[in-house]
């Protein structure tokens, strides 16, 4: 449940995340206001976007205060996961691999799924139960906030209000 989208501009990366919370099958009654860190959140110089389970984004967000990926590549992104998951597993034997993740930094996103498959994106990219709702829309040249809008609107699964992280890219002039 939930959608994150995320594209890559010449001149900046955004990123976009739906709030909704659910308890099992059923939507939170408390709303949030869209300002709070959850599934969408900026630590260490990355942008992390993350659908899943609650503990799992959880943990990403201790871990990432002190860890990142030493390069931009999908080998270090991978790295950085293989790592994530085994400080989680000592934090909580009972830890499962179970969300995917959009990680922008120095002007790249990532794509993480299926445990360990990192992608990188050249252009956009959508996870959550909203995500083709979010990817056509991008693909219709829509931006991630429109696109996660759009997915709020179209997914029962997705709910506002909407989250947004901007990153300018710093373009060195050569």
């Amino acid at each position: 449940m939930s959608v994150v989208a995320a594209k890559r501009f010449p001149d900046k990366l955004e990123f976009a995340a739906d709030s909704i919370r659910v308890d099992g099958y059923l939507t939170e009654t408390t709303r949030v206001t869209g300002d709070e860190q959850g599934k969408l959140f900026e630590v260490n110089d990355m942008i992390i976007g993350t659908v899943g389970y609650v503990m799992e984004l959880s943990f990403m967000q201790i871990f990432a205060r002190n860890h990142k990926p030493a390069a931009a590549t999908v080998e270090a992104v991978l790295d950085f996961i293989v790592e994530f998951y085994a400080w989680a597993k000592k934090k909580d034997d009972t830890f499962g691999r179970k969300n995917s993740y959009l990680i922008g930094m120095e002007g790249e996103i990532f794509r993480v799924s299926s445990s360990y498959l990192v992608e990188k994106i050249n252009e956009f990219s959508a996870i959550g139960a909203g995500q083709h709702f979010a990817l056509t829309a991008m693909y219709l040249e829509k931006s991630p906030k429109e696109a996660v809008e759009i997915a709020n609107e179209l997914c029962v699964y997705c709910s506002g209000p909407v989250n947004l992280i901007t990153k300018t890219l710093h373009l060195s002039h050569t």
